[in-house]
C-alpha cells in the first residue's frame, strides 16, 4: 500500500496530550506532502477537502492524515490504524521519540515480551479507562521503533533500508528493555537474520559483533566467512568488548588455523621422477627450488581469504621454464592436490 488518504474523523488518536504536542511541526502549505523514512506528513487547512489534495506516491510507502488544520500527525506506513492482525484491529499506540505513531496489537507484543514491554503495558485484567486507545511512549526514534515492531511481528523491514546502527539499537532494546528473546526471532530464515546478514559483505566486523554480542551463533557463523581477510591487529577495543571473549577467540582461531593449513598444504613439493634422458636429479631440483620460492612468497603475502583460483594463478607459473614433460605433469598434479585440499579447509568459525 502506497499511502492513505484519511479524514480526521477516521483516525483513532492516542489519548495522551503529550503525543499531540510532540507532533506540532509548524505551519504547512495546503495539501503539501512531506516524506520521511517509513512515514509521511500532510498538512491541510481547516475545512479543506482531503479528497481534493493531489498525492503522488513517494519512493517510500507513505501514510498520511491531518487533524485540526495545520497540525501534523505522522503515522507509520506499516503499523497504521487499519492494520488487522489475527482478525483484530490495533488496540495500542506506540509514540516514538520523534512523534511518529505506530498502531499495534497487545496480544502480538505480549506473545514475545516477557516483561509486558518493559511494564509499559497494563497487567492482566486491567481496563483502559482513557479512550480511545492505550498509548505508550517509546524512548526511541521512529526508525528504531519500526525495526522493533517488525521484528516482534516477524516481518521484514529490509525495504526501509535501516542502518546497522538502527538495527543494533532495536535488537539491544528488545533484549534489554522489552524482555524479548532475540535468538528465536533471529533464527536462520527469519527476517531479522536476513537483515543483519545483509550487512556482512560491506560491514562484516560490525555485523559479526552484533551477532556475537547477542549469541546468535548461526548468524555469526555465516558472517565469519566474510572476515577471512580481516587483520585482527586492527580490531578496536570496543569491537572486541562487544563480541566478547568466546566469539573473539573463535574468530582468532579461524584465521590462524586457515593460515596454518595453507602453510601445511604448500609445504609438500611436487614429486620427482626417475632420471631420464635430459632430466636428471639436478634438473628436477630446479622444480623443487622454484616451488619453494613460490611457496615462501605465497605464505608471506597471501591472506587466509585467498581463493582457489587465485592460488592456482600463483602456482602454475612455476612450470613456465620447465621443459621436462614428466616434471610438468608432476607439477600439475601437485597444484590440483593443493587446490582440492585448500577448498576443504573450514571457512567459518
Amino acid at each position: 500500500m502506497d499511502y492513505f488518504n484519511l479524514t480526521p474523523a477516521s483516525i483513532p488518536l492516542p489519548n495522551s496530550s503529550g503525543s499531540s504536542s510532540s507532533n506540532r511541526q509548524g505551519q504547512g502549505h495546503p495539501g503539501q506532502l512531506s516524506t520521511h523514512p517509513g512515514h509521511v506528513v500532510i498538512s491541510l487547512e481547516d475545512g479543506q477537502d482531503s479528497n481534493a489534495v493531489p498525492i503522488r506516491p513517494p519512493a517510500a510507502p507513505p501514510v498520511s492524515t491531518a487533524v485540526d488544520g495545520p497540525r501534523k500527525i505522522s503515522i507509520s506506513t506499516a503499523f497504521h490504524p487499519s492494520l488487522s492482525i489475527d482478525g483484530a484491529i490495533p488496540d495500542v499506540v506506540l509514540v516514538s521519540a520523534d512523534g511518529v505513531l505506530f498502531y499495534a496489537h497487545q496480544h502480538r507484543l505480549l506473545a514475545v515480551s516477557t516483561n509486558r514491554m518493559g511494564n509499559l503495558l497494563p497487567p492482566p485484567g486491567a481496563v483502559n479507562t482513557i479512550p480511545p486507545l492505550l498509548t505508550l511512549h517509546a524512548p526511541h526514534s521512529a526508525d528504531v521503533v519500526n525495526v522493533i515492531l517488525h521484528t516482534m511481528y516477524g516481518l521484514s523491514c529490509a525495504h526501509y533500508l535501516p542502518t546497522l546502527e538502527t538495527v543494533e539499537a532495536a535488537v539491544d532494546s528488545l533484549s534489554l528493555l522489552y524482555g524479548v528473546s532475540v535468538a528465536p526471532l533471529a533464527a536462520q530464515g527469519m527476517p531479522l537474520f536476513q537483515l543483519i546478514y545483509s550487512f556482512a559483505p560491506f560491514r562484516p566486523l560490525d555485523a559479526y559483533a552484533v551477532a556475537a554480542h547477542h549469541e546468535l551463533h548461526d548468524l555469526a557463523v555465516m558472517i565469519s566467512s566474510h572476515l577471512l581477510a580481516y587483520n585482527l591487529l586492527q580490531l578496536s577495543d570496543t569491537a572486541a568488548q562487544k563480541m566478547g571473549p568466546i566469539y573473539l577467540k573463535r574468530l582468532f582461531v579461524l584465521l590462524r588455523s586457515r593460515a596454518a593449513a595453507l602453510r601445511s598444504i604448500l609445504l609438500k613439493a611436487p614429486e620427482t621422477h626417475l632420471p631420464v634422458t635430459g632430466c636428471g636429479q639436478d634438473n628436477q631440483q630446479m622444480l623443487v627450488r622454484a616451488w619453494a620460492l613460490a611457496v615462501a612468497q605465497i605464505v608471506w603475502d597471501v591472506l587466509p581469504s585467498v581463493s582457489t583460483s587465485a592460488l592456482q594463478a600463483l602456482l602454475e607459473p612455476i612450470g613456465a621454464t620447465i621443459t621436462c614433460p614428466l616434471c610438468v605433469a608432476s607439477l600439475q598434479r601437485r597444484v590440483t592436490e593443493v587446490l582440492y585440499q585448500w577448498s576443504a579447509v573450514k571457512r567459518t568459525i
